[in-house]
């Protein structure tokens, strides 16, 4: 039940500091960080423009190393990558959503 509510609650989150990203292209490590797939916004017309930024984002080597900065400095996020096995060099960017979680994007 307490997952069911979890799932729910990243569902809206993801959909409220996203944009328009639906829960189901999000994979939520923990409640205040929320893990967004790169080949999820590819794979969904109606998030085309943010795969387009974060797609020249990734090839910008300052802008990724601030956000792989950001990420080493944050021990939840570490956590929350290292729970799905996730490198920091496949982040590409760190936003923090309206309800002060963090955002992270990844290859």
């Amino acid at each position: 039940m307490k997952n069911s509510i979890k799932i729910a609650l990243a569902g809206m989150l993801a959909m409220s500091s996203l944009g328009g990203t639906a829960f189901a292209q999000t994979a939520m490590a923990d409640d205040d960080v929320t893990i967004v797939y790169m080949s999820t916004l590819k794979a969904n017309n109606d998030d085309a423009a943010e795969y387009n930024r974060l797609q020249l984002q990734a090839e910008d080597s300052g802008e990724v190393a601030e956000a792989q900065a950001e990420v080493t400095a944050d021990p939840e996020i570490v956590a929350a990558l290292a729970e799905k096995s996730i490198e920091l060099t496949n982040v590409i960017d760190v936003d923090t959503a309206a309800n002060g979680g963090k955002v992270v994007y990844v290859r």
